[in-house]
């Protein structure tokens, strides 16, 4: 009977963790922003 409990209980947590939403394209928005190269500063060379 326990095992059956233990196995059960395994069963819907795996299925609860893969129903989560996995939409990387969202995520990956904030780095697809483009860098102004005017904004950039060049340190000098020291030498």
């Amino acid at each position: 009977m326990k095992r059956f409990v233990f196995g059960l209980l395994a069963c819907i947590t795996l299925m609860a963790v893969s129903c989560e939403p996995n939409n990387t394209a969202e995520e990956d928005q904030l780095y697809e922003e483009g860098i102004d190269k005017d904004k950039l500063r060049i340190p000098e060379k020291k030498g």
